[in-house]
């Protein structure tokens, strides 16, 4: 048996436990539909039926440390429980290695027992506990008065069986986006200096994880979520995907048809695109997020950036471009503003706390804003996320191609333009991994939350999604949300309110587009 890294596996024997794609129950569509049933009873208007576990996991309180780990505030009220999850590491090709994938859970004390949960995904964005934290205390948890909330991290993340294969020179440079402290650094040096570092790091890790190297994309994440459904004794789940996320909800509905008992999209990322098309979409997004963010700066009086924050802010990433950031690249500085941006408490002061650590290190005082770069590549940028990253890149993009990009970019979004170009490069000389094909029906019309200031993706996801939402023949209802922050379901009662009823035996009916205040 292939050996794998100590960290990440241990070996135990699965026999038939296999767990793969299977057909499901015959695919119902959210409008009703005949075909036959699941064992269990449907709910009169044809909808998936969705249930309590039956056979539930080892649950323990883990609300300090989950807490401490992400650097927040225990939320008031809420229970905070961890469990285990072994998986196989290629359940379409078993070979007896596993790891195990880290779950949380959170509810209230008027969540009911028997309650069915929804299982939250967010991808190789943030780790999903993380995301779970920050629904828990916020509008979000309306959520939980109904229905507990699982948490499932993608594997290689920190709490599932977390990865280490790159060296400390190669995570710098990508950190960096190839500056690496060199201020007098060309735009091509940049170039081929992060070109080298991904492919050596593409190396290290294949050579760490072989033959498991192609293991973490969203169809491994998908099937990991098989695995849990398998364990619950449940015939259908409850999805929600957060940003990248989605892609895995929408992997597992292609990959275990009928399984996807509720399908919640929450502001998706455009699910099969290429690189570049992502890329772009992301840094037209992100700059308008940060556009939504001066906006509001300035509308709460006294905002620490000044009469231009836009301005502001392109001084601190020129500066960190120019080396003149106390060590600090423009790429750790953009991630520091957008994590914090995304991740920020839902009270006025975050906004000028963020806003502040900008207008600081504008000044020359970095202090504030070098612990949220930390905090962002603590969050963003672990090897494991990267390896997620490019087993799911589709379409990449060559490195001649990338100076051009940065030229064009940087003129349409001159914040995100050339950082969002260079990022391409991280994911150099890694092997090409099997696309995942779009799901060809649906058993029940998607819930989309439509944010349009996420600073993780930006916007325009969900809008891409359109055409596959026809091939698969399904009608979702679109929840739109104007507000800025990463998660409309975190940020937003309203769309909690919606989730819920989604959630339901009854269909969500008309209209299919609807807004919620931001």
């Amino acid at each position: 048996m292939p050996a794998i890294a100590a960290a990440l596996v241990t070996v135990l024997g699965l026999g038939g436990c296999a767990v793969g794609p299977d057909t499901g129950p015959q695919v119902v569509h959210g409008g009703g539909g005949g075909g036959e049933q699941p064992s269990s009873s449907a709910a009169p208007t044809g909808l998936p039926p969705i249930q309590a576990p039956r056979n539930d996991l080892d649950w323990t309180d883990c609300a300090p440390q989950t807490a401490t780990r992400w650097g927040v505030d225990r939320p008031d009220g809420v229970t905070v429980q961890c469990a285990d999850l072994t998986v196989p590491v290629n359940p379409y090709r078993p070979t007896g290695d596993t790891l195990t994938v880290g779950l949380t859970r959170a509810q209230v004390a008027t969540t009911p027992d028997d309650a069915v949960p929804v299982v939250l995904t967010s991808g190789s964005d943030l780790p999903s506990s993380r995301t779970l934290l920050m629904l828990a205390a916020g509008p979000g948890r309306a959520l939980l008065d109904q229905h507990p909330v699982v948490a499932i991290d993608r594997r290689g993340a920190p709490t599932s069986g977390e990865l280490d294969c790159m060296t400390r020179e190669e995570r710098a440079a990508m950190r960096s986006n190839g500056l690496a402290g060199d201020a007098d650094a060309t735009q091509q040096q940049r170039i081929d200096r992060l070109a080298g570092s991904a492919s050596s790091a593409a190396g290290g890790c294949t050579e760490t994880l072989e033959p498991h190297q192609l293991d973490f994309g969203e169809a491994f994440a998908a099937a990991d979520i098989e695995a849990l459904r398998i364990r619950w004794g449940v015939d259908q789940l409850a999805l929600a995907g957060v940003g990248e996320g989605s892609d895995v909800v929408l992997a597992y509905a292609g990959n275990f048809s009928g399984r996807a008992g509720r399908i919640i999209l929450d502001t998706p990322t455009p699910f099969g695109a290429n690189a570049r098309d992502r890329a772009a979409t992301r840094a037209t997004g992100v700059q308008a997020a940060l556009r939504t963010f001066v906006q509001q700066c300035s509308t709460a009086g006294s905002c620490p950036l000044g009469a231009d924050g836009t301005a502001t802010i392109a001084d601190v990433l020129a500066k960190g471009r120019a080396g003149r950031l106390g060590g600090l690249s423009d790429t750790e500085a953009l991630s520091a503003i957008t994590t914090a941006v995304a991740l920020a408490p839902d009270r006025p002061a975050a906004t000028t706390e963020t806003a502040a650590a900008i207008a600081a290190a504008d000044r020359g005082d970095i202090g504030a804003l070098t612990t949220l770069a930390d905090r962002a590549a603590a969050l963003r940028l672990t090897d494991g996320q990267l390896v997620a990253r490019c087993n799911d890149v589709s379409g990449p993009v060559g490195q001649n191609e990338v100076p051009g990009l940065i030229d064009a970019w940087s003129k349409q979004n001159p914040l995100t333009g050339a950082d969002t170009a260079l990022s391409l490069m991280r994911c150099n000389a890694w092997a090409s991994s099997t696309p995942v094909n779009p799901p060809s029906a649906l058993p029940v019309d998607p819930l989309v939350l439509d944010g349009a200031n996420d600073p993780i993706n930006g916007g325009g996801g969900a809008q891409a999604l359109g055409g596959l939402f026809i091939r698969a023949g399904t009608t979702p209802t679109t929840v739109s949300w104007g507000g800025l922050g990463y998660s409309v379901l975190a940020r937003s009662a309203c769309a909690a309110d919606i989730v819920t009823q989604y959630l339901g035996d009854e269909p969500l009916g008309e209209p299919t587009d609807r807004g919620c205040p931001s």
